[in-house]
């Protein structure tokens, strides 16, 4: 049971004012790097009204077939992490607001590494220089002494990519439906084959007219990954234009890391909705 000094302190921890978030800036927020190409610039700009600390990290993650990102541990057969082969510099700094740094991302490919695509992200993390220590105490003497923290914390993962040796990939897109449990998002299911991840945007358009009616930006399927359920969530206004249409779904290629491919279309499908 808790005791009453300890509830009380709970509460005025959560009424406690909390720092504001640094708004960190990023570009780019992708990064695709090769042995011909071994090295890039990310730009940190700090857009809060604070100055802030930040503290960089790699992390090796996986794409679950929704899309969204987990945690992972030993590689999984197929999945290749990149975190032994970068580097980066600075790890730390102290952005005012305003301020820009400059982040080297390098890196290593030794001559006999195996051909293939190897992934790991780098986590951006911020906390406001100013942000202290809220301490909030029970009785002296007493086991009710709490002591909380309140420190806003503002993280940004970004995928850096190494490809080596002559990688390929096909998309199909083999179907387009409302959710039944969410009648206003849409379910694209992507199928990729391959030895390299994909990256593009999905739009929808409907027939007979030449601008999409929407656009989702950035759209990953990330190897070893084979298939991708892309949900996209749509306003009312776009639901009800789409609403008894026929809609042209294109999945387009954006990968900065095949530009001959820029541009491409890499599946399609027209569907009812």
């Amino acid at each position: 049971m808790i005791r009453f000094p300890i509830a009380a302190a709970l509460i005025a921890a959560i009424a406690a004012p909390v720092p504001a978030a640094a708004e960190l800036l990023v570009a780019p927020t992708r990064v695709v790097l090769t042995p011909e190409a071994r090295s890039t610039e990310l730009v940190l700009v700090n857009k809060g009204t604070e100055t802030a600390a930040f503290r960089i990290a790699i992390e090796n993650r996986r794409m679950r077939e929704d899309g969204s990102l987990e945690d992972a541990g030993e590689a999984r057969p197929g999945e290749q992490f990149a975190d032994d082969k970068l580097r980066y510099s600075p790890r730390q700094l102290v952005l005012e607001p305003g301020a820009r740094q400059v982040v080297r991302v390098m890196a290593t490919a030794p001559g006999d590494l195996a051909a293939g695509e190897y992934r790991s992200h780098l986590r951006l993390m911020s906390a406001p220089v100013s942000a202290g220590t809220t301490q909030v105490a029970g009785e002296a003497g007493t086991d009710n002494s709490l002591s909380i923290e309140l420190v806003a914390i503002r993280s940004i993962t970004i995928p850096v990519i190494l490809r080596v040796g002559s990688l390929d990939a096909a998309v199909t897109m083999d179907a387009a439906a409302m959710a039944k449990e969410a009648p206003d998002q849409l379910v694209v299911r992507l199928t990729r084959s391959g030895t390299r991840s994909t990256y593009g945007d999905v739009s929808l358009t409907v027939e007979g007219e030449k601008a999409p009616a929407w656009l989702v930006r950035g759209v990953a399927i990330y190897t070893p990954n084979t298939s991708r359920d892309v949900i996209v969530p749509l306003p009312a206004d776009v639901r009800a234009k789409l609403a008894g249409k026929i809609v042209r779904i294109d999945y387009t290629s954006t990968d900065a890391g095949d530009p001959a491919n820029a541009g491409k279309l890499l599946a399609s499908l027209t569907a009812a909705l």
